[in-house]
């Protein structure tokens, strides 16, 4: 097999001679610097530390006073911000509380004063249970007995207590699903059957019942549970439906008045 050999170009040689004289540049700095007891050394670094130091305080400075220190700031006021809007608004919310607390206090005022009892917060939600029940942050420790009756403001009865403990007590709604109470709507008998948040009833066709009438429980002390919500008279069915519900809405109440 032949070789072919070729002399090198001109950009070649170039190159290796460019690389030849600083090699032999750099060797008679050494020695000159030898000679001369390591003065060249050290007048550059009298020569760039200077500079070094020049360019450490300028990045300094920049991140100092520039950009970067501008950026830092409105994130910090920012963040500042954001944490007095919270605190502000967890403010708000404990005063909505308080005073809907008050409003519910101030509404039993009456009955505290026609009526022997006393007014107890409700700990539970009195729509989520299965059972109809709900609690109330009183017990024998604030003289609630089993049976106690429990009112709204307007005086409507809404349960009785039929668990107690030293600070708590389970009230059994009367609307709670198979609870049957006897009433009288405008003078009529009948048994109000609970389904749950409301309450059904059957009367003779013959008898007068008007939306808005009160439903009265004479087991509570002739006191109400509930008022007509709606008639059905379909003359097809052996007699009229009565629905029966509260006059306002059960799960916007806070307080209870618990009376024996």
């Amino acid at each position: 097999m032949a070789y072919e050999f070729r002399r090198p170009s001109g950009d070649a040689r170039s190159g290796r001679s460019g690389l030849f004289l600083v090699t032999l540049l750099a060797i008679l700095i050494a020695l000159l610097n030898m000679a001369l007891g390591g003065k060249i050394a050290a007048f550059v670094r009298t020569v760039v530390a200077p500079i070094s130091n020049v360019g450490g305080r300028l990045g300094a400075d920049i991140t100092k006073n520039g950009y970067f220190a501008t950026r830092q700031s409105l994130e910090a006021q920012i963040s500042s911000l954001q944490q007095q809007v919270q605190a502000q608004q967890l403010q708000a919310a404990a005063f909505a509380s308080l005073q809907q607390q008050n409003t519910s206090l101030a509404s039993l005022e009456h009955l505290a004063e026609t009526t022997p009892g006393l007014a107890a917060p409700i700990t539970s939600s009195v729509i989520s249970s299965p059972y109809g029940t709900f609690t109330i942050g009183a017990g024998t420790a604030d003289t609630v007995q089993l049976g106690a009756q429990v009112l709204t403001a307007e005086g409507f009865v809404i349960g009785k207590v039929v668990q107690v403990g030293p600070k708590m007590a389970v009230v059994q709604e009367i609307f709670a699903p198979a609870m049957e109470t006897a009433v009288t709507i405008d003078g009529t008998a009948s048994v109000a059957a609970g389904q749950g948040g409301q309450a059904v009833a059957q009367i003779p066709h013959g008898a007068t019942v008007a939306v808005g009438d009160p439903v009265i429980a004479p087991q509570y002390n002739d006191r109400p549970i509930g008022i007509v919500q709606h008639v059905d008279t379909n003359p097809a069915n052996a007699q009229q439906a009565v629905y029966i519900a509260l006059p306002v809405s059960l799960s916007s109440i806070t307080y209870a008045y618990i009376t024996p």
